[in-house]
């Protein structure tokens, strides 16, 4: 503090020589704004405030801004603070700090609402950097850290224990892992590890195939091969399905992912990481213009499409990627540049199956972590505490403001309210939530109890992905037809293949019987890692592509529970029951999955009601905003918020998308910010 003894000896001698009240304004004047106090509050607003207020209220106040420790008078009755009281605390005061701030400075803080995947990298990159203190507050229990990027165990008497995924079954982009514990961690390769991040417990493993695609009519085809595979059985089995689909088709297919590959190369670094990496345009703009246009990155997925493949079924296996994005591949003629701006697909997103796909290119790959995905949020947890970042489970955030937030701790099944000063705030909660519930502006809010209130809402301005309807069976026989990673495409003819993708373009459901097209994905852990399931047995995850949660204004108004009550009106069980028949008719086109539903030991079913439920999602979908044209790059939801300066966002619905490694890029980016706004401060 500037001339802190002059400012500090002029208060004393008015305190002594004056009227008690000029104390109190030169004691906030020495405090100004550069003062904090042990817990982050101006010291010069807590006196007004409790000057101001007169009240006992006023005096709480005080309490809860500076600790009950800081000063030592305690009114009676329902007497306020008088101001000679109050002057005399605030002298105390200034001693404790001044004595506090010659042993040792004091550090900001950072509070991370949200355990989640940006949570855990976003703490780690900037504990690791700093000397600040993170601290990161987490609705769920410990056993729910990563949120959606986690594991969950189902255990049979007599049979043992299955693990199924929360969220995320497949890991790309691999090296955005490895970086994070390169980055931040201390520790070096441990024996026998090839990475530092399996000497925190992280190991990946390729999965190859990457993927098995399952046509209705029964047809099946592998793809995703690395180079090294070329030439044994399955690749050629591969290649001769391809022909089968169209004349050459297997190299229109390569031919195809070279384009990819282009798009890959130039929109990752530029696009997506936003760091300009000039060389690469020239294959970019060389595919974009070739052919007369025909690879043009910002047409309708499925124009593109149609101009390279003569087959429904090469068009179906170029553009399933599309799903994880929110949107369909097909063009919608009633919507400007065929729809690209919001739920249709633009060409480039072609990059994803190069991701996953190609059969050379570096960046190419899809990757299983050993024991699963709860593996990699306890690794990235391990991580943070290793760097000095304070976690609180079973807390949840219920408003923010600008000099910290307010919170509901719910350990030992009792709740309590209390209030965590910090300089600097990154949420992690899901953004069209967050913004219509704890990070709305407190003035919304008649008084300061309403901002212990539990709600939950959205944004509905915006558009979403998908809902998703995900079971979770435990089956007591191995389902050896099965790949890792499989996909139910429809592809019988062109009118079926866009049916099938109607849930995305229009937010309804369509399916009225198990033969109706839709498309879907399953899970089948134990073929790259047999710790999912006991010796004989399978754990499968299915997720259907649903409707969202249709936003209803009455419930906005209700509490958290009762809103959510509410929403899960929304899948009643005979809707779900539909979906589940129409899973078990599809996967009956594969030998010795005909009777399946009677292999199965135990059920998990989920819905977006369950989403919201467990991880505050908007509109309960999973995979948060979706991707189109409107809602991508700098288009899509920055990190910094518009109504508040120390307040960031990061997670999957903000810059630069969702999916694991696109949220672990966004949190490098959200540090990078979190950090030089710390130091503007320091």
């Amino acid at each position: 503090i500037s001339h802190y003894k002059l400012k500090s000896t002029i208060a004393k001698m008015l305190h002594k020589l004056l009227l008690p009240c000029y104390a109190l304004v030169l004691s906030a004047i020495h405090f100004d704004n550069t003062a904090i106090t042990n817990d982050g509050g101006k010291i010069s607003s807590i006196f007004a405030k409790a000057f101001s207020t007169g009240t006992l209220g006023g005096h709480k106040f005080l309490q809860r801004k500076t600790g009950s420790d800081c000063y030592s008078f305690t009114p009676t009755s329902q007497q306020a603070p008088t101001v000679f009281a109050i002057a005399k605390a605030s002298e105390e005061y200034c001693a404790t700090v001044k004595a506090d701030r010659d042993t040792k400075k004091s550090k900001s803080r950072v509070v991370i609402i949200g355990a989640g995947v940006g949570g855990l990298a976003t703490a780690a990159l900037i504990q690791s950097s700093c000397d600040v203190e993170v601290i990161v507050l987490e609705k769920n229990e410990k056993n729910l850290v990563g949120g959606r990027c986690g594991s969950f165990d189902v255990t049979i008497d007599g049979v043992g224990t299955f693990r199924h995924e929360r969220g995320p079954s497949l890991l790309l982009l691999k090296n955005e892992y490895e970086s994070l514990f390169e980055v931040c961690g201390t520790k070096k390769r441990a024996d026998g590890a090839s990475t530092v991040a399996e000497s925190y417990g992280l190991s990946m493993k390729q999965c190859v195939p990457a993927y098995q695609v399952v046509f209705d009519d029964g047809d099946t085809v592998n793809l995703g091969f690395p180079t090294t595979y070329r030439y044994e059985d399955m690749w050629k089995s591969s290649i001769d399905k391809l022909n089968s689909f169209e004349n050459n088709g297997a190299s229109k297919w390569a031919e195809y992912l070279e384009t990819c590959a282009a798009f890959l190369d130039c929109g990752l670094p530029n696009f997506i990481e936003e760091k300009l990496d000039l060389g690469s345009f020239q294959n970019f703009v060389w595919e974009a213009l070739r052919d007369g246009l025909k690879r043009w990155p910002l047409q309708p997925h499925s124009s593109m499409l149609n101009s390279l493949f003569t087959s429904p079924k090469m068009c179906a296996l170029a553009s399933f990627q599309d799903l994880y994005v929110g949107l369909e591949p097909s063009e919608n003629s009633g919507q400007i540049g065929g729809g690209v701006f919001r739920k249709t697909a633009p060409a480039v997103f072609g990059l994803l199956a190069a991701l996953e796909l190609h059969p050379n290119n570096e960046k190419a790959g899809v990757f299983a972590p050993i024991g699963g995905f709860r593996q990699v949020a306890e690794s990235m947890q391990n991580l943070c505490i290793e760097c000095g970042v304070k976690f609180y489970f079973e807390t949840t955030v219920t408003c923010v403001a600008e000099d910290g937030v307010y919170y509901v701790s719910k350990k030992n099944e009792t709740a309590s309210d209390s209030f965590l000063p910090a300089d600097l705030i990154i949420c992690n909660a899901d953004l069209p939530f967050a913004t219509e519930t704890i990070a709305k502006p407190k003035g919304v809010r008649e008084n300061e109890s309403k901002y212990y209130e539990e709600r939950y809402d959205w944004n509905d301005n915006v558009d979403y992905s998908s809902g998703v309807i995900a079971f979770h069976w435990s089956v007591n026989r191995p389902c050896d037809s099965l790949n890792t990673h499989n996909v139910f495409l429809c592809a019988k003819n062109g009118d079926d293949a866009r049916r099938s993708w109607s849930i995305l373009r229009d937010n309804t459901q369509n399916l009225t019987k198990p033969s109706d097209p839709f498309n879907f994905y399953v899970h089948r852990a134990c073929k790259t890692d047999d710790s999912a399931a006991p010796p004989g047995c399978d754990s499968l995850m299915v997720l259907v592509p649903c409707s969202s949660l249709v936003r209803k204004e009455n419930l906005a108004l209700l509490s958290r529970e009762d809103a959510l009550s509410g929403y899960s009106q929304q899948f009643n069980k005979d809707f779900v029951d539909l979906v589940r028949n129409a899973v078990f008719f599809r996967l009956s086109v594969l030998e010795g999955l005909q009777d399946l539903k009677n292999s199965i030991l135990d059920e998990v079913v989920e819905t977006p009601s369950t989403y919201a439920n467990y991880y505050n999602v908007g509109a309960g979908v999973p995979f948060g905003l979706s991707h189109g044209l409107g809602q991508l790059s700098i288009a899509r939801p920055g990190a910094e918020s518009p109504d508040q300066d120390n307040l960031l966002f990061v997670g999957a619905s903000s810059r630069p998308g969702n999916g694991v490694p696109l949220v672990l890029i966004g949190a490098k980016a959200v540090a990078k910010k979190a950090i030089q706004k710390l130091e503007r401060m320091s």
